[in-house]
């Protein structure tokens, strides 16, 4: 019975949620990009600069400067489908390198190459994908102007501080490792399976920390998820050895 009435409750919360969504388009002037990178500058760059990304690609990622630990916060906005989008946010490494197009290793050691590789979503969207909920408050609206404009304070108000609590408990490489070692006891849910997966950092991490056993360890059970080409695999294993 309790499951019954709570699958009734969901059902009305969908179609309030359609029918919010139906009144919206009813109103539909989109944001397009050069419109949204103008308001990001009045609006976001600034907000961002005081918890420390003082650096902004022109588009969509705000990042700090590498600290001493060789570290670097990054907040990125990913454009949804459907007139939207929201952000992620996490860390970049000066000691971790990537596969590129299957033939090299890239490092992400300039302000051109700056990317997330401990990668987290703000609260509400990783939530509404582990429990698969039709929730889009963590969304910011790109159907008019005045919508987006909205939904990027009520989505920065909710979430910024959140973010920046979880930047000021990741400056070091222990605090990192220890992250990430929580993320693979409890991991979250996400459609795929990320190529620079947890496992993968961890092996750079430990090779950082001259922990060479440690970085091989994690690098093979990395490998084993098979998410590389061969010559990439004779990379990585190359680069973790030396």
């Amino acid at each position: 019975m309790i499951k019954y009435f709570k699958n009734i409750k969901e059902k009305f919360k969908q179609r309030k949620i359609l029918n919010e969504f139906l009144s919206e388009i009813s109103d539909l002037n989109e944001v397009l990009l050069e419109k949204r990178i103008e308001i990001f500058k009045e609006k976001v760059t600034p907000l961002f600069a005081n918890i420390g990304l003082t650096n902004w690609n022109g588009k969509y990622i705000w990042f700090s400067d590498f600290n001493e630990h060789g570290i670097k916060h990054v907040i990125e906005y990913n454009v949804f489908k459907h007139y939207g989008g929201s952000f992620s946010y996490g860390n970049c490494f000066y000691s971790l390198s990537t596969t590129s197009g299957g033939k090299r290793l890239i490092n992400h050691k300039t302000d051109k190459s700056t990317k997330i590789h401990f990668f987290k979503r703000i609260d509400k969207w990783q939530r509404s994908m582990d429990i698969n909920s039709q929730d889009r408050s963590y969304m910011l609206s790109t159907i008019n102007e005045s919508k987006f404009r909205l939904s990027i304070d009520t989505v920065l108000e909710e979430n910024i501080s959140k973010i920046q609590n979880w930047f000021l408990k990741m400056r070091t490489l222990d605090e990192n490792i220890e992250g990430l070692k929580y993320d693979l006891k409890n991991p979250v849910f996400s459609i795929g399976q990320r190529i620079i997966s947890t496992e993968y950092i961890l092996s750079f991490l430990y090779k950082e920390k001259g922990e060479k056993e440690l970085a091989e360890s994690f690098m093979k059970k990395h490998l084993t998820k098979d998410l590389n080409s061969s010559i990439e695999k004779e990379l990585l294993i190359k680069r973790i050895k030396l």
